[in-house]
C-alpha cells in the first residue's frame, strides 16, 4: 500500500484532528471523567482481594450516587430507555441501567486479570470468526459502547491464538485507563491510540500480520464524515470513517458484542457486517451499505438487551448540553 494513500486515509479517519479548532468536538469527548484515581484503585483492590460477591454489594450505593449526581447521564438514560422500551421510564429502569453499567465495569477488572472462570459465557458464531480469519490475514471487529469489550478480549485470548489490537481514543478516560493498565500491563501492547499519522501505519502493518483490529464504531471524534441513520425510530449521526478505512484496506468487518445477561452470565457473539475484501461495488455505496447494516444490528441488540447500551449522553442530538 502506498504511503501517500495511507496518510490520506488516516487523515480522513481521525476527522482532521490536527486542526486547532475543536469547537465541533462531540459531547462525549467534552465530558469530564468522574471519580478520583485513589477511589478507583481502592475499588480495584477490594474487587481482587475481597472477591466479586462482596464487591458487587458496593455497586448499589455507587449506582444510586450516579443516579443522584450525574444529571446528564440520567437524562440520557431516560431518553434512550424511553425509545427502546417504548413505555414510560421509571426510576427503577434508570437504576437498572446504571447498575448494569456498574456491573460490567466491575467485571472488567476480573476479565483483565484473567479470571474468566468466574463467569458463565456462551459464544455464538465463533465459526464465522474462524472462517473469516482463515480467508484473510487480518480483519476488523466493530463493536459499540454496549456490553463488555473486555469479555470478548479475554475469551478471545482463551479460545483462539489470534492476535488482537484495539484502535481507540484514550484521552477522555485517562484515570481508569491507568488503573486497568496496572491490572494487566500487557493490555497496553494491544492498544493503537488514535491521533497520529503513525497510527494508520500501525493499523496497516497489524492487519498484514494477521491481527484483528477492534473499533467501537458508534462514536465520532468530530462532526465530520457523519451520516444520519434511523436508530430506534429517530435519526442519529454515525461516522462513516471506520467503514471507509475498512473499505480502503479491503478487509472484512464483523460485529462483535459481549452482552451482559445478569449475575455472572455473558453472551458473546459475532455477525457479518460487510466483506470489503471481496470484489466491491462502488466504494461509496459499499460503505453506506455496511454502515446501515451495522446500525440495524445495534438496534436489534438494543431491543433484545436494552440495559447494555452505555452512551450516557444525548446520542440523537450531539449539541445537547447539561
Amino acid at each position: 500500500m502506498k504511503r501517500g494513500h495511507v496518510y490520506h486515509a488516516w487523515i480522513d479517519f481521525i476527522f482532521k484532528m490536527d486542526k486547532t479548532d475543536r469547537k465541533a468536538d462531540s459531547d462525549w469527548m467534552r465530558r469530564k471523567e468522574r471519580g478520583s484515581l485513589g477511589l478507583l484503585r481502592l475499588l480495584v483492590w477490594v474487587s481482587l482481594f475481597a472477591g466479586r460477591n462482596f464487591a458487587r454489594l458496593l455497586l448499589y450505593p455507587i449506582s444510586l450516587y450516579f443516579m443522584l449526581a450525574a444529571t446528564q447521564a440520567k437524562h440520557a438514560s431516560r431518553q434512550y430507555l424511553g425509545k427502546v422500551l417504548r413505555r414510560p421510564v421509571s426510576w427503577k429502569d434508570i437504576f437498572k441501567h446504571f447498575f448494569c453499567f456498574a456491573s460490567i465495569s466491575l467485571d472488567r477488572i476480573y476479565f483483565l486479570n484473567g479470571r474468566v472462570n468466574l463467569f458463565s459465557t456462551t459464544i455464538e458464531n465463533e465459526d464465522l470468526l474462524h472462517q473469516t480469519m482463515q480467508r484473510n490475514r487480518g480483519i476488523f471487529l466493530f463493536g459499540a459502547h454496549m456490553g463488555s469489550f473486555e469479555a470478548l478480549r479475554a475469551l478471545g485470548h482463551k479460545h483462539t491464538d489470534y492476535t488482537f489490537a484495539q484502535l481507540m481514543y484514550q484521552n477522555n478516560a485517562r484515570k481508569i485507563g491507568q488503573v486497568l493498565a496496572a491490572i494487566n500491563p500487557e493490555l497496553q501492547k494491544e492498544i493503537i491510540p488514535l491521533g497520529t499519522l503513525e497510527t494508520m501505519m500501525q493499523v496497516h502493518e497489524a492487519l498484514e500480520s494477521g491481527t484483528m483490529i477492534g473499533i467501537l464504531a458508534d462514536r465520532t471524534l468530530q462532526q465530520e464524515s457523519l451520516k444520519r441513520q434511523k436508530f430506534l425510530e429517530r435519526d442519529a449521526a454515525f461516522s462513516e470513517s471506520p467503514f471507509r478505512l475498512a473499505a480502503l484496506l479491503r478487509r472484512p468487518v464483523l460485529l462483535m458484542l459481549g452482552l451482559y445477561l445478569g449475575g455472572n452470565r455473558y453472551r458473546l457473539l459475532f455477525e457479518e457486517i460487510y466483506d470489503f475484501s471481496a470484489k466491491m461495488e462502488d466504494r461509496t455505496m459499499a460503505v453506506a451499505k455496511a454502515q446501515k447494516r451495522y446500525v440495524e444490528l445495534l438496534e436489534k441488540y438494543c431491543q433484545q438487551y436494552p440495559y447494555n447500551w452505555f452512551n450516557f449522553y444525548d446520542f440523537w442530538n450531539t449539541s445537547y448540553k447539561e
